[in-house]
């Protein structure tokens, strides 16, 4: 235990200082790998932007899922070795694993995923984003074979208007809105969402012949059913303000799907604001 808890006071977290210049760490400022670790630098590289699948468990379902994580990318692969330069091959691949969740854990991190050939932990960072990082490796070698990817935090979008929507629908055939609130639990309108829908009525009737479909989504907390149900009368929700500044209900389809949709993780509190959402689809 008393090695243990060595360990885990390697695993730090440091303030880094910027005055502009360029980026030349290459190793991560959050996350410091296992003591007497080496950076094998020709295995490694970084991004200023790169995106990297992982895994994590559904918090309700407790299947596996993938997750394509954006942002800061760093692939680093340590080597343990000896002051004479050695690879250390007594150390296992349980014991790496331990050190990294426990540390992890002292800065609010947790595990997402974990099987017999790697961990992902996810550890918030100060500027409210999310740190990523998958532990693999080969501990035969004394190798930790580390991806990590600052995400950056989810940030609501600003309100679109009307030219933003138009444009967005006529490149991609959509437009997700997260700026249409709703009471928790219901289908009333909160007022913040006054804004969002008079840019959506501007747009109709600015675009006679557009027809949408009004689409509901949600996080996944709550029942498959309920969700489906309360999407649904969100939906309708919407296209019943916009029928009240006389756009023609043929022009209009409502469509609640519930937690079935993501476009994002529902393991995090930033994924599951991105999931719920209205959307506009182009018919």
């Amino acid at each position: 235990m008393d090695r243990l808890r060595l360990l885990v006071l390697s695993f730090v977290l440091v303030m880094v200082a910027f005055s502009g210049s360029a980026k030349t760490d290459k190793e991560h400022p959050l996350v410091r790998p296992f003591p007497g670790s080496v950076l094998a630098e020709n295995m490694s590289n970084y991004s200023k932007f790169n995106s990297c699948d992982f895994y994590c468990l559904n918090d309700k379902t407790r299947k596996r899922e993938k997750k394509n994580v954006k942002g800061e990318y760093w692939r680093l692969l340590y080597e343990v070795r000896t002051a004479s330069g050695d690879r250390v091959k007594t150390i296992s691949k349980l014991e790496f694993f331990e050190n990294y969740k426990a540390a992890a854990k002292e800065k609010g991190g947790k595990v997402v995923y974990e099987d017999s050939g790697q961990i992902v932990i996810t550890i918030p960072r100060d500027d409210n984003g999310t740190t990523w990082l998958r532990v693999a490796g080969n501990a035969g070698l004394g190798q930790q074979d580390l991806i990590i990817v600052d995400e950056q935090p989810f940030k609501k979008t600003m309100t679109f208007g009307p030219a933003e929507m138009k444009a967005a629908l006529d490149s991609e055939g959509r437009v997700q809105l997260h700026d249409i609130l709703f009471d928790l639990d219901k289908a009333t309108l909160k007022q913040e969402s006054t804004r969002q829908l008079q840019h959506v009525v501007t747009l109709l009737k600015n675009s006679p012949d557009l027809s949408l479909e009004i689409q509901g989504h949600t996080d996944n907390q709550g029942a498959d059913e309920y969700n489906l149900r309360l999407s649904q009368r969100r939906a309708e929700t919407v296209v019943a303000y916009l029928a009240l500044f006389d756009i023609p209900p043929d022009r209009l389809v409502a469509k609640g799907y519930g937690e079935t949709k993501p476009v994002a993780s529902n393991a995090t509190d930033e994924g599951r604001a991105q999931n719920r959402r209205v959307e506009l689809v182009k018919r």
